[in-house]
């Protein structure tokens, strides 16, 4: 059995994840609290909260599911499989880059929550998050070898289709709470 040597771009999938799951995410945090309250405070403290909370569950959730795939790699070796295998490294530095991109995406996107109001920030974090949206699909389609701007495209209107969902949600909380 041996472990393939570490490979940086190997890392890119810990940081597309964790990129693709804040935006999405703090997006929404975003569009929905800020539905729901009209309170720039409590976005802050909503996206910062949630944000923490997903940067961890995502940076331990990447980190199980490449230990989990390392130790099927390694039984599927055993069995005489020619199969590459994680590198501890690897499977460690997966949950670190996880995290670190998740909370990239949470500054970038609460970040105009510090010298704007709440409908400006709001519109901001939006557009932010959309051209980074875009951008990742960009790359991503560019990696799968498909049309790049398909795959922008397609990377937007999750992020989009997110928002829409979390500004209903944060409608019919404003009605109701």
């Amino acid at each position: 059995m041996s472990e393939r040597k570490f490979e940086t771009h190997f890392l890119m999938e810990s940081i597309a994840f964790g990129l693709t799951d804040g935006i999405i995410c703090f997006l929404g945090i975003i569009v929905g609290v800020a539905t729901a309250t009209a309170d720039s405070r409590l976005v802050l403290i909503a996206g910062i909260v949630g944000g923490v909370a997903d940067a961890l569950g995502n940076s331990i959730g990447f980190f199980v599911s490449q230990a989990t795939e390392r130790a099927v790699q390694i039984r599927d070796t055993e069995k005489g499989n020619n199969t590459y295998i994680h590198s501890r490294r690897e499977v460690s530095m997966s949950g670190i880059f996880s995290f670190l991109a998740t909370v990239v995406a949470l500054v970038f996107l609460l970040s105009p929550f510090g010298f704007l109001g709440v409908w400006e920030a709001t519109t901001v974090s939006f557009i932010v998050g959309t051209i980074l949206a875009f951008t990742l699909g960009l790359y991503i389609g560019n990696l799968e070898g498909e049309n790049i701007y398909k795959s922008g495209i397609k990377y937007t209107c999750i992020t989009i289709l997110g928002a829409i969902v979390s500004y209903g949600i944060g409608v019919i909380l404003h009605i109701y709470i």
